[in-house]
């Protein structure tokens, strides 16, 4: 008897964990920039205490690609693809438009709005805690 009332409990108690866990919508942002913009992207993720993951990617699409020498004689080859740094990070729904702000601030070339990359957001479905 009193293991089928603790069962009933715990049951209970994961069923209003996973409703608290669905009311909040989060939002997956990635922001694929330049790799000499890396830091100040992550300062001020940081200042916002915003948590964010960050990985060293390559890309052939728009940008200016690497450049590297060979040789005697130095010949100068161009490769075909872009050193980019790609940050990652989760966001609740209100906060959302302050840190795509924040990231296109920090990522900007010059001041005259010059692009420093793409930012994608996507929803996020579920959370796993591992």
């Amino acid at each position: 008897m009193f293991s089928l009332i603790t069962d009933i409990r715990l049951s209970e108690k994961k069923a209003s964990v996973k409703k608290e866990s669905t009311n909040s919508r989060k939002k997956r942002i990635e922001a694929f920039i330049r790799e000499e913009k890396i830091h100040d992207v992550l300062l001020a993720l940081n200042k916002l205490g915003q948590p964010a993951t960050f990985y060293d990617a390559k890309g052939i699409g728009k940008g200016e690609k690497y450049q590297i020498r060979y040789g005697r004689h130095g010949d100068m080859t161009t490769m075909a693809y872009s050193n980019r740094r790609t940050v990652e990070t989760i966001v609740d729904e209100s906060s959302l438009d302050e840190v795509i702000s924040v990231i296109k601030d920090a990522a900007q070339i010059d001041k005259s709005g010059g692009a420093g990359g793409i930012i994608v957001v996507s929803e996020i479905d579920e959370i796993i805690t591992i």
